[in-house]
């Protein structure tokens, strides 16, 4: 087996640590606007941000114990997902109080546009750097995904 580059790990940890703190901020986010279409569509980035935490985990496990890559269907098929636990949630508690403290929906979404503006540049980085026909995949997957968020959330701020 040829081991894993350090970066394709570090990438994947970061991007592991993106997606509880997207998860989070999305779930406080909700809790903070009145307007129903809007705390609909947060909740629903939310699940988007955990599905995409539970891909990014079951990749970095697989590479760690076998240095294999998984597709990303077979990781969603597969039983005992991990999930985003309390204490994970805990530990990205400045997100929690960006969305407290935020004056506004507006200033709420510009944060939730610029957390999926980083990740997009990050996973898109990661897909460039790709040596791994399934590692550039995974990683373009989830820049695509990201981008769209940012498209969503752009439409959201434009409706305000």
């Amino acid at each position: 087996m040829t081991p894993v580059n350090p970066k394709v790990l570090e990438s994947l940890s970061w991007g592991i640590s993106a997606e509880i703190k997207a998860y989070v901020f999305y779930k406080e986010a909700a809790k903070f606007t009145k307007n129903e279409e809007f705390k609909k569509t947060l909740l629903d980035l939310a699940a988007e941000e955990k599905n995409h935490y539970r891909v990014l985990e079951r990749q970095h496990h697989s590479l760690v114990t076998s240095e294999k890559w998984v597709t990303y269907n077979d990781i969603l098929l597969k039983n005992g997902l991990p999930d985003i636990n309390e204490d994970m949630a805990n530990k990205h508690q400045e997100v929690i109080d960006q969305v407290r403290n935020a004056e506004s929906e507006l200033k709420v979404l510009e944060i939730a546009y610029d957390l999926e503006k980083q990740a997009n540049e990050v996973y898109t980085a990661a897909a460039e750097r790709a040596t791994d026909d399934e590692e550039k995949e995974t990683f373009e997957f989830l820049a695509k995904f990201e981008k769209g968020h940012m498209t969503l959330i752009q439409k959201m701020i434009d409706a305000l």
